[in-house]
């Protein structure tokens, strides 16, 4: 994922819940990434949204790891 390829978020939630949809989708076979403003907010002191964690993907894998997550929500 860092070969260039532009990031699309795919979802915004809790850690836990990110966390778990990331694992998902590294077993689908698509890589992902975790963009957690609050943790990195909180240790330069300027805070952040705790429930705000966001989930990216490769552009070209953001219709398939949508997909994926829709079906895991649907369970």
């Amino acid at each position: 994922m860092t070969d260039g390829s532009e990031l699309t978020c795919v979802f915004i939630g809790s850690i836990i819940d990110v966390q778990y949809y990331k694992e998902r989708l590294e077993e689908a076979g698509i890589a992902s990434l975790l963009k957690d403003d609050f943790s990195s907010g909180t240790i330069v002191g300027i805070g952040g949204v705790p429930d705000s964690v966001e989930l990216l993907v490769a552009d070209e894998d953001a219709e398939k790891a949508r997909m994926c997550i829709e079906e895991l929500q649907k369970e």
